[in-house]
Formats: structure tokens, sequence, C-alpha cells
């Protein structure tokens, strides 16, 4: 005797499919619950800056939020070393994250330490900030063979600063940067003052 194979009902089929699309909604919305900020989760913990517009001084580059560090790159332009010289500039609408302010020289990093052949060492190089009510934010003045070099071993140019030369400014606020060659150096080589900061990996 054959058995009759009863099928499913369409009915009972839409009810089956709907119950299972409600189940994985309430658990794709329960684990979004988990994610901070989802649309930039692949890349790490970076932040939003829609209202990010800065009028400053300089070119000011955002490298976008896939950047992982030195996502915010701000070039001031170049500064002579040879010969005296002060020169400042306006810092308007940065982001409120942590900035270095970086001399860069065209000197190749060494592979450790400081540089032997570096021929303007002895050149004594002021950087100061402070903010629009006239408060200081951080004085420098070292001869540049106290800086610490940066960069990367091998490259063409290395970038100096110092543990004062680090700032977050806040939100809304303007800032004035002050370089200061007292001397100059004929020796010294091409330089340029670039402030850089922020990226997913920097928080």
């Amino acid at each position: 005797m054959k058995q009759r194979l009863t099928l499913p009902s369409k009915k009972i089929s839409l009810i089956t499919v709907a119950t299972a699309l409600f189940f994985l909604t309430c658990g794709c919305q329960t684990i979004k619950q988990f994610i901070p900020n989802d649309e930039v989760a692949r890349f790490g913990t970076d932040r939003k800056y829609t209202d990010l517009n800065y009028t400053g001084d300089g070119n000011f580059t955002d490298y976008g939020r896939k950047a992982g560090i030195l996502r915010f790159v701000l070039d001031l332009g170049a500064v002579d070393l040879t010969e005296a010289s002060v020169s400042k500039f306006e810092l308007k609408g940065l982001p409120e994250v942590e900035f270095v302010c970086y001399l860069r020289v065209d000197h190749p990093l060494p592979t450790l330490g400081k540089p032997k052949d570096f021929e303007a060492g002895d050149l004594m190089f002021g950087m100061s900030l402070e903010d629009e009510n006239g408060t200081q934010v951080f004085s420098e003045k070292a001869p540049l063979q106290k800086w610490t070099w940066s960069g990367s071993v091998g490259a063409p140019k290395s970038d100096l600063y110092t543990r004062k030369t680090i700032f977050t400014p806040k939100k809304g606020k303007v800032y004035y940067i002050k370089l200061k060659n007292k001397e100059g150096n004929l020796k010294a080589p091409r330089a340029e003052i670039l402030i850089m900061g922020g990226g997913w990996k920097a928080f």
C-alpha cells in the first residue's frame, strides 16, 4: 500500500519564512548594539569628523578614516634654516586629536640614533604654540642635534620633534605657532614645517 506524501501548504511556508526573517532581524539588531560605530567597524575605532573645516594657514589634508596613523597633515611650507628668521602661522579648525609639530629636513634618517654627518646640529631652533587668548601651550628651543629624529629608515628626509612639540587642540579654538631661527647656519639643509596626527590606530 502506497503512502501518500503530504507537502506543506503555501500558508505554512509563508509563516515559516516570516518567522525566520523576524529572528534574523532581531539577531542583527542585538549584534549591532555592541558595535559603537558600525560604519567604521572594519577600520578600528576611528571617529567621524562631519564638521571638519580647517581655515587656517597652510595646506590641510585629511587622508580619510582608513588611515591608521597620520590621518591629518598640515603643511605650513618651507622654512629657511640658513639665515635668521621669525614666522608665525594661524591654526584654525584643527580636529581634536593629538598632533606632533615636526621640522622635516632634507637629510636621510640614520639606522640608529642621530646622524653623525649632519652639519647643522648646533643650529638653535625655536618652536612655540599659544592659543587665541595668549596662553602658551608649549615652547621649545634646542639645537637640532637634541631633537628626536623620526621617519622611515633610509628615507631621504627626516622628521624632527621633541616631547614638547606635541599637543591636542580644543575644538573651536584658534592657535598660533611661532618659529624662530636666531642665527641660521649656511650648512643647514632645506626644511619645512609639518603638523601631523590622528588615525584610528592613534586612539
